[in-house]
């Protein structure tokens, strides 16, 4: 879903569902959850990639800053994890380390597989919005601030 800005550039459309998707998983919203899940399985999850990068880029930045090191990486994916203990997605350690570092420090290079990505970038961005209790304007203006960098082209 593409179209072109005033200025003849291509840019990205972010299904409205997107937005509202990451919002009800961060309140912990199930039953609201699911329901935007059902709807984006019937229309499709277009943008859901690009979208979820720029949310977790958003989230990272806000919890680490530029100044981060690896051992405050470690800590929080060590957190990560021992919250999904009881069950949840599988997250590789060294894999969430090094995403959540290229964020941090852009010179950091990785080579992850995709559906690993995501399950580290969705973990990541549930973890960080949620212990930050944003306000929902705060929420509000950081999913748009998201749905305005995904889609750039």
């Amino acid at each position: 879903m593409a179209k072109l800005d005033d200025r003849g550039s291509e840019t990205m459309m972010i299904r409205p569902e997107l937005p509202e998707y990451i919002r009800t998983m961060v309140r912990g919203d199930h039953a609201a959850n699911d329901a935007v899940e059902a709807r984006l399985d019937a229309e499709g999850w277009d943008g859901l990639p690009r979208f979820l990068a720029a949310v977790f880029f958003l989230a990272v930045d806000r919890r680490f800053g530029e100044t981060a090191g690896r051992s405050e990486v470690i800590t929080f994916v060590g957190d990560l994890r021992a919250g999904f203990a009881g069950g949840g997605p599988e997250i590789n350690a060294e894999a969430a380390e090094t995403l959540i570092m290229s964020i941090i420090d852009p010179s950091v290079d990785y080579s992850i597989n995709q559906d690993m990505i995501g399950r580290i970038q969705a973990a990541t961005v549930q973890k960080i919005l949620t212990e930050e209790n944003l306000s929902d304007g705060e929420l509000d203006a950081l999913l748009a601030e998201a749905v305005n960098l995904s889609s750039r082209s």
